[in-house]
């Protein structure tokens, strides 16, 4: 059995890079990209979102006594 192996060949947790200790400046750095990127494109999405919402149709302001009746 090698060291850092489990009786199966899976690397066991001491293997990892970071386990009980900070994630190498790499992984740190791809982790923040991609939150950052997530941010970004969220906020696009919802300023598209609120600048092609459609309102639909004004609401037809209709007297009481002028209802439309249907037969």
């Amino acid at each position: 059995m090698k060291h850092g192996f489990d009786e199966h060949g899976e690397p066991t947790l001491t293997r990892m890079d970071d386990y009980g200790k900070r994630a190498p400046k790499e992984k740190r750095e791809i982790i923040k990209w991609v939150i950052i990127s997530g941010l970004v494109l969220g906020v696009f999405y919802a300023m598209a979102r609120y600048y092609f919402w459609d309102a639909g149709e004004k609401e037809l302001n209709i007297p009481q006594e002028q209802k439309i009746k249907h037969y």
